[in-house]
């Protein structure tokens, strides 16, 4: 079934949302894509083993420039880093505005989120009143610690659900200990109002290794070793080259994801280079390398417990699909800095679920059954957005609206302006299992949206056991000093191809080269990533097979 348009007999709802769509470029664009979804052909062109000659030369110039900015060894500055907060200070008058998702300092999530309402504190009481505002003792590494644990919470505050244990408490102390005279009745007030406030912040800025450390006393910290940049660099800058192959081993192959570019600008070899340029300077300044290696220790509990994405399945083409729930988004759950960090993270960890056909290409389905206007988030929607226009070009494969609400009609109107044409023209609508059935068949969708696949989201917290292996740095420099000689003979190989590209020695050379470096890149992996949610699902096995 075709997705709605104004020529389309649809009910109101459908009728408003695809006026939004213009009859011309958007609905042919999307009939485009339903075409190669309905003849199970993935999109080829322009992609390793279906370039042209113009395109095999076109790659072949930006490699040369590549290799030409490897030698300059420029340096690119870290400015929010996990382990040097004082570099997210150095510069506080970021263009918000012009990247959407400048303030990814990880810090603890507390202390960045500026637009959070104050906490509320009783009046008249100075003494309450500072206890309330006291500033958290660090609990373990500053990098995981929480602003919940103030010297003025009781033992009992461990509770996981501590608004209504401790509130109990409270009142049954009350009337045991003491008359219920208006004071201590006050008195009772005031703290069930710091109690509620405590689980408020929780829910708001709780780290997933901050909820184990309040949760699991006995819990130790799930990355047992600091961060440390591979080649051998320091924790305040990469150089362009260090940065540049942590980034393009993360899919297989280099050309891949140097391709990537090349169609994002439309083939013009300066401009693809200058976007790679953008790309890794943000990668560095954001230390996403860190984003991996600390993984989901650092990542919002609530976000992550909630489900508001989730990877589960596949689409018609091989494509790993992300579910997007807008029904659990709420404001008052949440900072926007959790949020920003959250979809850096979940982006990266897509490549890994999409290696092979998928060529680093993703599906989102936005659920929007029982949405309201309390889950609107524009922030969210540019933030991701921005980051698969700019940072991540060719990551999105298709986003399905999955709408059957009269509310998100007005919304899209907001929305639009802001959405890259490309990114616009890889959007379709439905309103119904039967709608989405030619991205994602039945069989492979899941049961809440109305599939048969059965999938109920939980999330599995990790555990220190996963990640052992990166506590063995003998281990970890062997495997890296590996990698590190992948990489060299890859561009050795590289050069000798860019010499004679017709020579079958030097192709053959630089194929060998490419699957030594892309077994390096699985190899040292344990040891620069925390491993996922999708690998204690068992989607992800440890030769980065994904099975889902």
């Amino acid at each position: 079934m075709a997705p709605p348009t104004s020529n389309t007999p649809t009910d109101s709802t459908a009728e408003n949302i695809s006026k939004v769509f213009t009859k011309t470029d958007s609905l042919q664009l999307q009939l485009s894509l339903k075409e190669h979804y309905h003849n199970r052909v993935p999109h080829t062109e322009g992609r390793v083993g279906s370039l042209t000659a113009e395109q095999t030369t076109k790659l072949r110039n930006l490699w040369i420039l590549l290799l030409a900015e490897f030698e300059t060894n420029e340096r690119i500055p870290v400015r929010y880093s996990l382990t040097q907060p004082a570099i997210a200070s150095s510069d506080s008058t970021d263009d918000y505005e012009t990247t959407g998702v400048t303030a990814l300092s990880f810090e603890p999530l507390e202390t960045l989120s500026t637009k959070d309402k104050q906490i509320k504190k009783p009046p008249g009481d100075e003494q309450a009143m500072a206890e309330s505002t006291q500033k958290p003792k660090p609990s373990g590494s500053w990098l995981f610690q929480w602003s919940g644990s103030s010297s003025s919470t009781p033992a009992k505050s461990k509770s996981t659900t501590p608004a209504a244990s401790e509130t109990a408490s409270i009142d049954e102390s009350a009337s045991v200990s003491e008359s219920n005279t208006p004071a201590t009745l006050t008195q009772s007030k005031q703290r069930e109002e710091e109690f509620e406030d405590e689980a408020t912040r929780r829910r708001r800025h709780e780290t997933v290794q901050a909820y184990l450390e309040r949760t699991q006393p006995d819990c130790r910290t799930i990355v047992p070793m600091e961060f440390k940049p591979l080649f051998g660099e320091s924790l305040g800058e990469r150089s362009f080259r260090s940065a540049f192959w942590q980034a393009a081993t993360q899919i297989g192959d280099p050309d891949s994801w140097v391709l990537r570019f090349l169609r994002a600008r439309k083939w013009d070899v300066d401009e693809a280079l200058c976007m790679i340029r953008k790309t890794l300077v943000w990668r560095t300044g954001q230390a996403i390398d860190e984003v991996a290696y600390y993984g989901e220790s650092a990542l919002h509990h609530h976000t992550m417990d909630s489900g508001l994405a989730f990877a589960c399945t596949r689409d018609n083409l091989g494509n790993p699909v992300y579910v997007v729930r807008v029904r659990v988004n709420f404001a008052q759950n949440r900072n926007i800095v959790a949020i920003k960090r959250f979809l850096c993270w979940q982006i990266e960890t897509s490549q890994l679920l999409s290696g092979g056909e998928a060529d680093g290409r993703v599906t989102i389905l936005f659920d929007l059954a029982g949405f309201s206007r309390e889950n609107i988030d524009l922030a969210l929607v540019r933030t991701l957005i921005t980051l698969l226009s700019n940072y991540y070009p060719e990551t999105l494969g298709i986003l399905i609206l999955h709408v059957n609400s009269w509310v998100f009609s007005g919304i899209w109107s907001l929305i639009s302006p802001f959405i890259d044409p490309v990114v616009k023209s890889k959007i379709v609508m439905a309103r119904n299992a039967k709608e989405i059935a030619p991205f994602i068949e039945h069989d492979r969708l899941i049961a809440e949206i109305g599939g048969a696949k059965p999938f109920e989201y939980e999330y599995v917290l990790p555990s220190e056991q996963e990640n052992r292996c990166m506590a063995d740095s003998e281990a970890r420099q062997t495997t890296e000093n590996k990698f590190i000689d992948a990489v060299d003979r890859y561009e050795a190989a590289t050069r000798k191809w860019l010499e004679d590209a017709s020579s079958d020695d030097a192709v053959e050379t630089r194929s060998r080269a490419r699957a030594s470096l892309n077994q390096a890149a699985i190899d040292l992996d344990p040891y620069i990533r925390s491993r996922t949610l999708y690998h204690r699902l068992g989607f992800i096995g440890t030769d980065h097979s994904v099975t889902f």
